[in-house]
C-alpha cells in the first residue's frame, strides 16, 4: 500500500515540483563519470548488482532522464491538485485549499539517529521537510495556519487517529528535534505572527 500526504492551506499553492536541483550532466555523461564507475565497483564489492548489469537500458535517451548529482539534490516536494478519487480527504481539513503533497526522493521523516547510519538518504529527507516548511513560510502570512494529514491509499475517508493530533508552532520548532508524518496523523502548523 502507499501512504499519501495532504496539506491544507489558507491560500492557493503553486502546483508542481519545488526544491530539487538538476545536474548539469546528461545521463550518458553521468554513467561515464569516474565517480559513477567507482560507485558501481563499490556496489559490486558489497555483493550488489548494478541495475545496468541486470537490464539492458541502452534504449533510454538522455532527454528522457532527470539526473541529479546527489540524493540531496534530488530531494524536494511535489504539490498536486486533488483528483475526484481523493476528494473524501477534505473532511479532515478546515482550510479552504487542500492538496496532495509528495516528497521527491526523500521522505517526510527526519530522525536524528539516521544521520549517522544513512547520511545521504537522511539529507534528502531533511531537504524535503525543509521545502515543506519553506512552502508554508513563502505563501502563508504571519499567524496563518496550515494543516497536514497522512493516510494510506483508499483510507482517505476513514476517521483520523485523534491521539496523534498535534500542533506545531513554527516559531519554536526545529527539524533537528526530528519530524515524522504518522499514519492518520493530523498536524496544525502555526506560522509565527
Amino acid at each position: 500500500m502507499t501512504q499519501f500526504h495532504y496539506i491544507g492551506s489558507p491560500v492557493e499553492l503553486p502546483l508542481g515540483e519545488r526544491g530539487s536541483v538538476l545536474s548539469s550532466k546528461t545521463r550518458s555523461e553521468m554513467l561515464a563519470s569516474p565517480e559513477y564507475q567507482a560507485k558501481r565497483e563499490e556496489l559490486k564489492q558489497q555483493g550488489m548488482v548494478p541495475l545496468e548489469d541486470i537490464f539492458d537500458l541502452s534504449h533510454i535517451r538522455d532527454e528522457d532522464c532527470l539526473v541529479y548529482d546527489t540524493e540531496e539534490d534530488a530531494g524536494g516536494i511535489y504539490i498536486e491538485a486533488l483528483g475526484y478519487w481523493n476528494e473524501e480527504i477534505r473532511k479532515h481539513f478546515q482550510s479552504p485549499y487542500v492538496y496532495k503533497i509528495s516528497p521527491n526522493w526523500g521522505g517526510f521523516m527526519v530522525l536524528p539517529a539516521d544521520q549517522e547510519t544513512r547520511p545521504d538518504s537522511e539529507n534528502a529527507s531533511l531537504k524535503c521537510c525543509r521545502e515543506l516548511f519553506k512552502l508554508m513560510q513563502d505563501f502563508g502570512v504571519p499567524g496563518s495556519v496550515f494543516e497536514l494529514y497522512s493516510c494510506w491509499a483508499d483510507e482517505e475517508g476513514d476517521p483520523r487517529n485523534k491521539k496523534y493530533d498535534r500542533v506545531i508552532d513554527l516559531s519554536t520548532f526545529s527539524l533537528e528535534q526530528g519530524f515524522d508524518l504518522l499514519e492518520k496523523e493530523y498536524i496544525v502548523l502555526n506560522l509565527p505572527t
